[in-house]
């Protein structure tokens, strides 16, 4: 197998590492492997606490996906990352073409957007995307490219992802302990959005809401473009130690209870039957009915859900939203779309799943929340990057070297 077609994701979760390799097959990836693994010795809430026990965890998950492939050797990764250490913003641009023929060049992206980045961070921190929105020509917006036309005043709006550099590095440094490098470094909820909203989603306005272990991420599009994006540090092991408090029980087996009969709205029990489990001390068993481990459970999910309203509210995204797509194990728990569209008033709520136009997965034990954004993220080479990489491509470096090497030649001829 040509080493070249293959691509390799890792996702760093909240508390687990899960891994998706995929082939490039004309313009399309076709998913080989996808796996996970727990890690909650070498994680927690994304950010890296135990280098050595995290590194052993991705050499196993990596080579398992090596064996399990068959005829490939694994080098390098794209890393998908989260937590409370990324942050985003949107920021406006402005540049004046300088010639007289006021025919916009690639250079005069390049140029807008570089002013639209240049922000000023904290030393900690570092960009991670530059997210074209659109371009203004002479203050008449709407461009997606404006390469070609003729303006006096070019404009752009981007929308910025940071992160804190050394929790960058310390996943950088566990990935190479393990024996492997990484390609880039991804916000994941970008390459997620991106490959489970439609065109018309995006365009219309709609709302990703990803509810992973102890991190719920966001990020909304409107006019086919990115406009907001955000971690928030609660999940669905709040809901689960929400349970195991209340009932003084393990924690998987609160898990199990939540998994197999919680709810988030109790008008959706059938039937109040009675459900067993097993006590602290893992011998007596003990009877609890499902309205009331649904009364366990709604009020964190009304908190999650509540707090995502207010956060897009405060940063008056609320009128962008037409739909809601919900991803990630979270989203499994029963009743979570109809808590959503109660919450936020919006009846167009549907689960997500990876674009088969871009994404071909054939055995069906891949179609699986907990494997859809490490899926996702192997479409990032492929289909988004060369879209951004459009606006980053100067002339302006390569003309320079190019006009510097002919005036060494006429001086030495």
């Amino acid at each position: 197998m040509d080493k070249e077609e293959i691509i390799t994701s890792l996702d760093i979760g909240s508390d687990s590492i899960t891994c998706a390799v995929g082939k490039n097959i004309d313009d399309k990836i076709e998913v080989l492997y996808a796996g996970s693994k727990q890690c909650k010795k070498g994680l927690k809430n994304g950010i890296v606490i135990n280098i050595s026990n995290l590194s052993n965890i991705c050499r196993e998950l990596l080579e398992e996906a090596e064996q399990e492939v068959g005829d490939i050797n694994i080098t390098d990764v794209y890393a998908g990352i989260r937590g409370s250490h990324i942050d985003s913003m949107n920021n406006h641009g402005v540049y004046t073409v300088p010639r007289s023929d006021k025919n916009i060049t690639s250079d005069d992206v390049y140029s807008v957007i570089e002013n639209a980045k240049a922000i000023h961070l904290p030393n900690e921190r570092t960009i991670i995307h530059v997210i074209p929105q659109e371009f203004s020509v002479d203050r008449e917006k709407g461009f997606e490219n404006p390469v070609g036309m003729e303006g006096n005043i070019l404009e752009t709006t981007v929308h910025i992802v940071t992160g804190n550099i050394s929790h960058l590095n310390n996943i950088s440094k566990t990935i190479a302990n393990a024996g492997f490098s990484i390609k880039e470094h991804i916000y994941h909820i970008y390459p997620l959005a991106e490959m489970t909203l439609s065109e018309e989603e995006k365009k219309l306005g709609t709302m990703i809401i990803d509810i992973g272990d102890q991190i719920t991420s966001i990020a909304i599009y409107y006019d086919g473009k990115i406009k907001f994006s955000k971690d928030i540090l609660l999940g669905s092991y709040h809901i689960t130690n929400d349970i195991a408090y209340a009932l003084h029980i393990p924690y998987d087996e609160a898990n199990k209870l939540k998994e197999i009969h919680g709810c988030t709205i109790s008008s959706i029990i059938a039937e109040d039957s009675e459900i067993e489990y097993i006590s602290m001390d893992k011998t007596t068993k003990k009877k609890i009915n499902k309205l009331a481990l649904c009364e366990y459970i709604k009020p964190r999910v009304e908190e999650i859900l509540m707090e995502i309203r207010a956060i897009i509210e405060k940063n008056e995204c609320f009128s962008y939203i037409n739909g809601i797509v919900i991803t990630g194990g979270g989203s499994l728990l029963k009743g979570m779309d109809r808590a959503i569209s109660k919450i936020f008033r919006i009846n167009d709520v549907r689960y997500g799943f990876a674009n088969p136009e871009y994404i071909t997965i054939k055995d069906n034990k891949y179609q699986n929340q907990k494997y859809l954004t490490a899926i996702s993220i192997l479409s990032y080479p492929v289909f988004i990057k060369p879209q951004l990489e459009q606006f980053f491509s100067s002339d302006i470096d390569s003309n320079g070297f190019n006009r510097f090497i002919n005036w060494l030649k006429n001086l030495f001829s």
